[in-house]
């Protein structure tokens, strides 16, 4: 996704015909619900750090296996995070819960890997090219 992102990103979404929404796809054990709980308790204090810290997450994905607690909350302060309420959040019941809640709904519709897309139920899985979502967008029934 992150090779077609930007194009769909300047061609879809800033017109207002597509909105992208991340499902949690927790399959790599703790790297996985640990670096989603950031995304989200970022997210919570800004939209646009979910995003920001989703993209340094998974740019830096091999240093997950060995990160801890402190990489977390030292990545979402780097990135613009109020250290007390990033730490309030990814400590806290809350938004593990809604993580958990996410990906459990994930797999009840089948969906196992990554990346994998929704496309308005049509369900398109793999590294996907940009001319197969232009196609998949184009399909989509205006409102």
């Amino acid at each position: 996704m992150l090779g077609t992102e930007p194009e769909i990103i300047a061609n879809y979404v800033q017109a207002g015909e597509v909105k992208i929404i991340f499902w949690p796809v927790l399959n790599h054990g703790n790297p996985s619900v640990y670096a989603t709980l950031t995304a989200v308790c970022v997210g919570q204090q800004d939209p646009v750090l979910f995003w920001e810290a989703h993209h340094r997450l998974f740019q830096n994905q091999r240093d997950l296996w060995g990160a801890d607690r402190d990489y977390y909350v030292n990545t979402a302060v780097s990135l613009g995070a109020d250290q007390a309420t990033f730490t309030a959040c990814y400590d806290g019941p809350a938004a593990l819960a809604e993580v958990m809640a996410l990906d459990a709904l994930r797999r009840q519709r089948g969906i196992f890997s990554q990346p994998t897309f929704d496309i308005n139920n049509n369900i398109l899985a793999g590294s996907i090219a940009y001319e197969t979502f232009v196609q998949a967008f184009d399909s989509v029934p205006g409102p």
